[in-house]
Parts: C-alpha cells; sequence; structure tokens
C-alpha cells in the first residue's frame, strides 16, 4: 500500500497541533507517503487530558509547519505518544464535506485518450485530431444522487532543447443532494476504478485526489493510503502499446456511458462481486490462495444470482442408493410384505431426497443457460469444474489440495478460464451483450485472454475472421505434415468448390515477395500470377478443417479455375495418388 502521491518519497514536517475545541494541544513531526499510514510522532504536548485516553479519537485536527503551511488530519486516533489520521487534506479546512471530488488514474488517461492525434509542423502550428468525448452522465440510485464527468488537463514545459507536452483525464464527482464526506471521497474513487479495472482487464490505481467545497473554489489534494501501481508487463512499457493489453477500447464506450454507468451503479453485485474481482487483479502470490480467491468469488457471484429465484424441485435419491435401501430392508426384516417395503422406500425418497441447491448445482444451471459460442470458447469441461471445485474445498479447510503432477496444469488453466467467465458476466451486468463480449475478445492482447487458452478457432469462425475450408481426411493428414504450405501457399478451386496445392503459383507468389526491387506493397494478383483479380481471392487467416481438426493457414491464395484454362497451364498438379514422397506429390484438398 502506498499514498496516492506522484511519488513514493515520505514527507516530513515539523507541526505545531491544533483542535477546535481543545486548542493547541502539541507539536511533533507529520509523516506521510512512503507506503505508510500518515502520523504525527508527537514531541511536547499542552496536557490536554483528552489526548492521553488511549483511542481517543478526533474528526479534525489542524497541522501548521513552521512557514505556516496548513494540513488538515482527519479521522484520527491517539495512541501512546503518536497521532495516527486515516485522511490527510492540504489546506485550511473547518469541516471535512465537499461538493466535488477529482480523481486521476494510472494508465486509463493513456487509454482513453488513445487514437487522438497531433497535426500540424513543429515551429508552425499543431491541432490535436480525433479528441474523445469527454464522459457527462447523472447516477442516481436508492442511496445516492450524484454526477460524474470527464475532463481533458493539458501542459507543457521547456526541458533544454525539449518541449515536453503533458496531458490526463479527470473523472469529478459533483455533489447532487448531500455533499460528501471523507468515506464517500475513498468509496467513490474507489467504486470507479473498480469498474475502469473490469472494462480494462488490467489494474487501475488512484494517482491523486483533489476536493473542493463548493463551485468556483480552491481544490485540495488529499491523502489516504490506496494500492501500488502494479508494473507494468514488458511489451507495454515505453512503446505506446499499452492499449492492446486492454480488454475493451474507449471508442466502444462512446455513447452509451449513461446507460453502462446506470448498470453498473444499480448493479446487486456490485459492492460484494465486482469490487472483488477487481482487486484480485492485484494477486501475485502463492497459486493456492488465487485458487481460492477466484473459486469462492464464483460462488459468490451465484449466491447472489439465484438469492431470489427458487430452487429447482426436489432433486430423487439415485437409483443405486434405493436398491441398496430395498435389499437392506429385505435383509433385515424378511416378512415384510412387497407392498409394505415399497411404501417404506416412497417415504424413504421424499424424505432423504437431495433439495440442496448446492454450489455445483447453480454452476450447472447457470451454465446451461450461458450463451452457446461462449461455453466453446471458453471450454471449461464439467470435469475440469469438478476438479477445481474439490481443490478449493480442500484448500479451504486446510487440507493437502491432493494434485497430481500431470492436474497442475489443468487447474492452473481452470482458474483463468473462471476469471474470463466471470469477467463476461460482469459485462453482461453492466448491459453488454454476448455477441459485442466476442468481438472485444477477438480484437485484444489483454492477458485475460491469452492465459485462459480459449477454442481461438470458434471464436475466429463466429467473429467471421477467418476462412475455412473442409478437406479429406487424406488431404489433411498431408497438410499437417507438409509445414511449408501453412503459409504464402497457392491453391486452385475448381467448379466443384475443391482446392488444389499448386506448387508453380507458390513458387511465383514466394519469389515476388522475396523480390526486393518490387514496388507494389499490395498483394496484386496480375502483377504476380497475370490473373485477373476477380479470379484470385487472397486468404489473410484460414483454417483447412476434417473431423474437428483444423490446421492454420496465412497469407494464402484461392485462384479459381476457368472452364477454358488447361490444369498444366495453371500449374495445376494432380496429386489424388498416394505416394511416399510427399515432397513431390500433393494430393487434392476438397
Amino acid at each position: 500500500m502506498n499514498l496516492n502521491n506522484d511519488d513514493s518519497k515520505q514527507n516530513q514536517f515539523d507541526v505545531e497541533l491544533y483542535h477546535n475545541q481543545l486548542g493547541k494541544i502539541g507539536s511533533g513531526v507529520l509523516y506521510f507517503g512512503s507506503n505508510k499510514w500518515a502520523y504525527v510522532n508527537i514531541l511536547s504536548s499542552e496536557k490536554v487530558p483528552d489526548l492521553y485516553i488511549d483511542n481517543a479519537q478526533f474528526d479534525l485536527v489542524k497541522a501548521i509547519t513552521n512557514e505556516g503551511i496548513t494540513f488538515c488530519l482527519c479521522d484520527c486516533k491517539f495512541n501512546s505518544v503518536s497521532l495516527y489520521a486515516d485522511y490527510v487534506i492540504e489546506g485550511d479546512l473547518n469541516e471535512a464535506s465537499f461538493h466535488s471530488i477529482s480523481v486521476r488514474y494510472s494508465d486509463v488517461s493513456e487509454w482513453f485518450l488513445h487514437r487522438r492525434m497531433l497535426e500540424g509542423s513543429v515551429g508552425k502550428t499543431f491541432n490535436w485530431s480525433q479528441i474523445p468525448k469527454n464522459i457527462n452522465v447523472s447516477i442516481k440510485t436508492n442511496e445516492e444522487h450524484f454526477d460524474l464527468r470527464s475532463e481533458y488537463r493539458g501542459s507543457w514545459k521547456q526541458q533544454e532543447e525539449n518541449l515536453v507536452i503533458h496531458e490526463h483525464i479527470e473523472f469529478i464527482f459533483s455533489a447532487n443532494t448531500n455533499r460528501f464526506n471523507l468515506e464517500d471521497v475513498k468509496e467513490k474513487s474507489h467504486d470507479l476504478s473498480c469498474f475502469l479495472s473490469i472494462l480494462l482487464a488490467y489494474p487501475v490505481t488512484i494517482e491523486s485526489i483533489f476536493v473542493s467545497q463548493g463551485p468556483g473554489n480552491s481544490y485540495y489534494r488529499l491523502h489516504f493510503p490506496t494500492f501500488d501501481r502494479p508494473e507494468r508487463p514488458a511489451r507495454a512499457k515505453d512503446n505506446g502499446s499499452f492499449w492492446t493489453l486492454c480488454f475493451i477500447q474507449r471508442l466502444d464506450l462512446d455513447g452509451r456511458w449513461q446507460s453502462i454507468f446506470d448498470q453498473y451503479y444499480q448493479s446487486n453485485y456490485r459492492k460484494i462481486c465486482w469490487v472483488r474481482l477487481a482487486g484480485m487483479q492485484r494477486h501475485d502470490g502463492f497459486w493456492e490462495y488465487k485458487l481460492l480467491g477466484y473459486v469462492s468469488l464464483l460462488d459468490s457471484y451465484l449466491n447472489i444470482k439465484f438469492k431470489k429465484e427458487k430452487p429447482p424441485k426436489i432433486q430423487e435419491l439415485s437409483s443405486r442408493k434405493v436398491s441398496k435401501f430395498r435389499q437392506e430392508l429385505t435383509d433385515k426384516i424378511s416378512n415384510i410384505a412387497t407392498k409394505e417395503r415399497e411404501n417404506i422406500i416412497e417415504i424413504a425418497r421424499k424424505v432423504f431426497g437431495s433439495d440442496n441447491f448446492n454450489f455445483e448445482k447453480k454452476y450447472k444451471l447457470t451454465i446451461e443457460n450461458t450463451n452457446a459460442d461462449i461455453k466453446k470458447i471458453i471450454m471449461l469441461s464439467d470435469t475440469d469444474f469438478l476438479l477445481i471445485k474439490q481443490v478449493r474445498n480442500r484448500i479451504a479447510h486446510g487440507n493437502d489440495h491432493g494434485l497430481k503432477p500431470e492436474q497442475f496444469p489443468i487447474v492452473m488453466r481452470s482458474v483463468e478460464k473462471i476469471i474470463l467467465l466471470l469477467t463476461y458476466w460482469a459485462f453482461l451486468d453492466f448491459g453488454f451483450t454476448s455477441q459485442e463480449f466476442i468481438t472485444y475478445l477477438k480484437k485484444t492482447h489483454s492477458n485475460l485472454k491469452l492465459a485462459a487458452m480459449i477454442d481461438n478457432v470458434h471464436l475466429d469462425r463466429v467473429t467471421r475472421t477467418a476462412e475455412f475450408f473442409p478437406v479429406t481426411v487424406e488431404n489433411f493428414q498431408f497438410l499437417r505434415e507438409v509445414k511449408r504450405l501453412h503459409s504464402l501457399g497457392c491453391y486452385i478451386e475448381d467448379e466443384l468448390g475443391n482446392l488444389t496445392f499448386s506448387e508453380e503459383l507458390t513458387t511465383k507468389y514466394r519469389d515476388w515477395m522475396r523480390d526486393s526491387s518490387r514496388m507494389a506493397v499490395i498483394c496484386d494478383p496480375e502483377k504476380i500470377f497475370g490473373f485477373d483479380k476477380k479470379q484470385a481471392k487472397p486468404v489473410n487467416h484460414g483454417y483447412f478443417e476434417c473431423g474437428g481438426e483444423y490446421i492454420e493457414v496465412h497469407n494464402i491464395w484461392i485462384i479459381k479455375q476457368t472452364a477454358s484454362e488447361p490444369e498444366s497451364e495453371s500449374g495445376l498438379i494432380d496429386f489424388s495418388q498416394n505416394s511416399a514422397d510427399m515432397g513431390n506429390h500433393q494430393p487434392r484438398v476438397g
């Protein structure tokens, strides 16, 4: 944990302490920052009796430095010879109530401002283009009513020969009815950070907070302990590519902020599930705690989901248990009549039938009603779910996890799939559709997607971002063994849609790609093969498929064979017969 300063250094000031009712209560050294709670080490006091009662509490204490700078220490508690404060405000205030709260978050500005560009010439004129639209929404729930907007902040400074431009986005909460108190400051800033963390699938950290007591009044900086900013992955450091790590892009949210915020702030899951889903993004420790956290979070989500729903009808005893019970009755009470025995068995069915609507049953019912494409893409099997649930239960009870070495990868992968599944349900809760979630999943390079080891083939199919070509078993086996056909290959398509690999055209294509003297950047079939554009179609990404198995291909060409064109002239080779020499004989595809 560290204070929300721009740096992590410890601030230290010699101060005199004053209280509205008690007057001067002593002097000492104020410390805040450097991963520590704010406190004053009291060096001398005015011997105020109330101060020496352990755990004595003070709403607001003013700490004045030798230079006359005033800090307001709020929600203070005296302990031994120190005064601890939950909040520090850089300013002279008489009460801790506010009209507005301005929050800046780490990384969000870079995401929010992505795509805006600077156009012009150095020494002449610069203009911003594609400037993002600001957020401006009004939030109303049963408990509160406030406004939220985003504002752009920009500045520049000269550093020797360099002109440095700084810009960021701040989020401003404005009270609509009751004014904000200190707890509101912490809650509002944290709520929004959780919401943004789920949208980005990246932990968002509070960078700084300022508060104001009314429109037109000054803003004062406020400090309280918050989370450390995580170190960015190496692939997104100082290269402008952070946006690729984010799950959703800001452009996908323009024009719909109001409805999404309404859904979030009125959600039954917000204060329990979504705050924990966001918080768990920061987990960096023992794998057992991560598993325990996410599986328990899934359990909590399902409990809330089914809190108001009636459980399914009573589950009857299994036939195996009924047969065993019947045999026991017969053995123990051999003279019992058949009719009486069956009456007893029927009573046992009703009394001992399970009506326990447990974690597993809630999960199965939820999965049954989950979008079919989402289930296929995430690929969390029933067997893997049962395994991870059993491991969670063992860990929760302090027992050995009981995993075999080969089960560890399954468990780790299943945890990541649960994270993705929970994020999907969060997006549904915010008002997004399943198809929108699938689209975001396709476009992102977020670790949320990469770690879950999803079914990318089905994702490509449902997003129509790849083409699929059915092939025979023999041809599929051939393509699997000849790796060089998976990229930069050329195939002839006959009138029936069958594809045949063309060695001659593939050689032409690859020679063209290697030709450093070529002027064309765009692949033009007329320049490469001498074919009309209507006859040749480039396929950037595709799959050959057979019986549920796939071979991925990139940058291939499909050339339609005209009725008058002889096969020999098109470079077509008949590969229909089997051959041991795969380098010289290739089979027909299709």
